[in-house]
């Protein structure tokens, strides 16, 4: 399948028309566009832009307009994604920046904003899964994704207190994340102390 970055109405119905599964951002879409997406069943993975302490900085005067105008949208999208029971998915584009990627834990606690936290837990969890199993036989992983069971290629977390009532904990996994397994590899545990 094929995914695409598209913040417009009119980008994000042409990738539709095109058969692309899965729209990167979005935050600037209107309600047709939603409801569009809704009834061919495509994917919304958005990001709370919201223009904040979290936001990149852009170095020029147009850039700073287009990201004010996304970051507008932000709550409208979210709206929208909620209304018309969108697919929802969790990502950034800041993997590749040390110093972004360390504060992807604050972005997906945004999200508490919008849901609850089971909701954003499972968005980041099984309902990314389904997404990423979407590729078929490319499929990279050789078990399911995004659940606990035999037999699943996942990555478990422990967290020093219960995100289900404080979604603000994933904010500060070096704090409260007391274990880390990738791959049934251990990475961090803080419970063999």
């Amino acid at each position: 399948y094929v995914t695409m970055h598209a913040y417009m109405p009119v980008s994000i119905r042409r990738a539709i028309a095109a058969g692309v599964k899965c729209i990167e951002h979005g935050q600037l879409m209107d309600e047709p566009t939603a409801q569009l997406m809704a009834a061919k069943g495509v994917w919304l993975c958005l990001q709370p832009f919201l223009g904040d302490e979290d936001a990149i900085q852009q170095p020029t005067e147009e850039l700073r307009a287009k990201a004010a105008q996304v970051n507008a949208g932000t709550e409208n999208a979210y709206t929208l994604a909620k209304k018309y029971e969108l697919k929802t998915a969790f990502g950034t584009d800041t993997l590749f920046d040390a110093q972004l990627a360390a504060r992807q834990g604050q972005q997906l606690a945004k999200l508490a904003r919008w849901y609850t936290p089971a909701e954003v837990l499972r968005m980041a969890t099984a309902d990314n899964g389904e997404l990423l199993a979407l590729c078929g036989a490319r499929n990279p992983y050789p078990g399911p994704l995004g659940v606990v069971a035999e037999g699943a290629w996942a990555d478990l977390l422990l967290v020093d207190g219960d995100p289900l009532s404080d979604l603000a904990l994933i904010a500060d996994p070096d704090r409260n994340f007391v274990v880390i397994m990738k791959d049934g590899v251990l990475y961090k545990n803080r419970l063999a102390r």
